[in-house]
């Protein structure tokens, strides 16, 4: 049988087990403390710099503006430029195909008077077979007959290559026609604003010249002095006009 611990011995083995909790325990916290508290020495982690809000340039969008200004009116203009020489060439082309139906016109003509000839000279032969038919005079008639329906065929393709160059030209010239009719400023051009802006502005000061020398030389100027003072209204209206036109150019 085991034999009972006695009581003596559990209260010494209880003794050895409080010493070693004393000894071992400041220890372990003093290694739980410094691993849980940060370390003093760890640099701060960096803070991101916040990035000022970037208001825009207005003098960067005024140089943006006119660039954009500036590219615009040169593709209009290039774009003008193709339209002139696209039209000076369609110009060209359909002159060239009047002057080809003109010219084969006339060799249709002319080869239309000679066919007439020699149709006539075959008329001729045949009256002259039925006066004395003779096999010279058959043959004579023969061939200015054979010469007549040649020249009359010559003179038939003629006509028909003439009547299509015609046609091609006419139908050119109607293309043409049709392009300057259909062909519209476009919107954003104001092409006509600077000129319009100056001889309005000019007719208003020019008004207002005449009006003034007329009052101070004692010159009577038809309707111009029976309007009396609304010659000054009249004169600054038409310089205020040409301002308003003024501020439609782009």
């Amino acid at each position: 049988m085991p034999e009972a611990k006695s009581p003596k011995s559990t209260t010494q083995s209880d003794d050895a087990v409080d010493d070693v909790a004393d000894d071992s325990t400041p220890e372990v916290l003093d290694d739980a403390e410094d691993a849980a508290a940060p370390a003093e020495d760890a640099p701060a982690p960096a803070e991101e710099p916040t990035k000022p809000s970037r208001r825009p340039d207005p003098v960067q969008a005024e140089k943006d503006r006119q660039k954009a200004v500036k590219e615009r009116q040169k593709a209009e203009a290039e774009a003008r430029r193709a339209d002139m020489k696209k039209g000076a060439q369609a110009e060209k082309e359909t002159q060239k195909a009047i002057k080809e139906a003109t010219a084969l016109q006339r060799k249709a003509d002319k080869a239309q008077e000679v066919a007439d000839k020699l149709q006539a000279a075959a008329d001729e032969a045949n009256d002259a077979v039925l006066k004395d038919p003779t096999d010279q005079a058959n043959a004579r008639a023969e061939k200015a007959a054979n010469a007549a329906a040649s020249a009359q065929d010559t003179a038939g393709r003629l006509q028909k290559e003439a009547s299509a160059a015609l046609k091609k030209a006419n139908k050119l010239r109607a293309a043409q026609r049709a392009a300057g009719r259909d062909k519209v400023e476009a919107p954003d051009s104001r092409q006509w604003v600077p000129p319009t802006f100056i001889t309005v502005g000019l007719l208003g000061v020019l008004w207002l010249v005449v009006y003034y020398i007329s009052v101070a030389a004692s010159i009577t100027v038809p309707y111009l002095t029976d309007l009396g003072g609304w010659n000054v209204i009249i004169g600054m209206g038409l310089m205020a006009a040409s301002f308003g036109i003024a501020t439609l150019w782009k």
